[in-house]
């Protein structure tokens, strides 16, 4: 549901009324600045959507006519990122930043997808064909992330259907998700993350596309799949998430390691259709894992400073206590859950070695084996606070 306690908004022709104070004055500022500059300006995104949902918004994105560079031309505080998809960042002090995305057009034509070649490669690699306001709510992931608001008219635009999505609580597609899917595989993780933040449904044809191209995700550049897959992990929904993404196998693509260790099988297995979810949900250590992401996610919720590594650690922790402890306890094991998977989404180094440290750490907090000389040792480490963090979600989780 569209809820704002403040405002009873006419959704039929989309004149909605945000009260100004929820709108962040730097966006604003931007917005209006495009505008005396003779461009189309408005608020796009995930900002418009939680302002429709009563929510406020962590960060204001900006959609505009300008191309990045004539962005950068008006904006002295601003620079230029991205390759795939570049955009425009302005920069306030204190680091705030106003991304600011010039309107694209989808680069693949639906038409040129033939249902008899479902081979065919539909990965965007360059997202830099501009267009219209209204081609870029097309090209955009999910409906209900391609709204635009004029705060100035308050006024939404919405050509893809979003706010009838927004008022029913559904997770689809903009297009055909077949294509969707194909064109960047990484909105998979994007829906689940939405569905489960929102308390969303996934629409049917969506989700069977989700399923259907699930192996297309290591057709993702690392970097973006190690970003959306932290988002996941510190969402706060970080246990629905994995249900999900278990129920509709993108783990099994993504993360096999993992599945094996919840497995008990420290050799890798020949085909990993062999694990089914089934199998997996009913292994004591999937259990375990289930209890674990509960108290990370609780953790999330406090707003207390969780890293990467260890939001990592406590999804790999169950499936390497329960390798450990097992007959098949070989050199290589450790490799396979700790490096082999987070070589896939390129991991650095350092990453790799603290979530090692983390994983072997939890036996170095037990009170009978800490000396006074030892736990001043362990004080001084470097990964110390990680460390303490993840044997405190390990003693709540248990």
């Amino acid at each position: 549901m569209i809820r704002d306690e403040e405002n009873n908004h006419n959704l039929d022709n989309k004149i909605v009324s945000i009260p100004k104070e929820r709108i962040d004055l730097n966006a604003m500022w931007v917005l209006r600045r495009l505008r005396a500059k003779g461009y189309e300006a408005y608020l796009t995104g995930g900002c418009v959507r939680d302002l429709l949902l009563g929510k406020q918004p962590k960060d204001f994105d900006v959609a505009t006519s300008a191309k990045p560079e004539e962005v950068k031309a008006i904006f002295g505080n601003c620079r230029l990122i991205g390759r795939r998809f570049l955009l425009a960042h302005v920069v306030f002090p204190g680091g705030k930043i106003i991304e600011t995305a010039t309107f694209r057009s989808n680069p693949l034509e639906e038409t040129s997808f033939d249902e008899e070649q479902e081979d065919s490669n539909l990965l965007v690699m360059q997202d830099n064909v501009f267009g219209t306001v209204k081609e870029d709510a097309f090209r955009r992931d999910l409906t209900i992330n391609g709204l635009f608001y004029d705060p100035i008219e308050e006024k939404v635009l919405d050509y893809v259907g979003g706010l009838d999505d927004l008022q029913n609580g559904i997770i689809r597609t903009i297009g055909d998700p077949d294509i969707r899917v194909q064109e960047d595989p990484v909105r998979i993780l994007r829906a689940i993350r939405f569905a489960n933040i929102l308390e969303f449904k996934i629409e049917e044809k969506t989700f069977s596309a989700m399923r259907k191209y699930n192996k297309e995700i290591l057709k993702c550049a690392p970097a973006r799949l190690q970003e959306e897959i932290s988002r996941l992990l510190l969402s706060k929904y970080s246990h629905k998430n994995f249900e999900m993404a278990l129920e509709i196998g993108i783990l099994h693509s993504l993360l096999p390691e993992l599945l094996e260790g919840l497995s008990g099988n420290a050799h890798g297995v020949d085909n990993l259709e062999d694990i089914s979810v089934e199998k997996i949900k009913s292994t004591s250590s999937y259990l375990e894992l289930i209890n674990t992401l509960k108290v990370l996610d609780e953790v999330v919720a406090k707003d207390c400073l969780v890293f990467s590594s260890v939001a990592f650690t406590c999804l790999l922790l169950p499936a390497y206590q329960l390798l450990e402890k097992s007959e098949q306890n070989e050199r290589n094991w450790i490799d396979r859950l700790c490096v082999s998977w987070s070589e896939r989404i390129r991991l650095t180094r350092r990453d790799q070695d603290v979530i090692r440290v983390l994983l072997t750490s939890i036996s170095l907090f037990s009170i009978d084996k800490v000396s006074q000389p030892s736990a001043k040792s362990l004080l001084r480490k470097i990964w110390f606070r990680e460390a303490l963090l993840v044997f405190t979600i390990y003693l709540r989780s248990e």
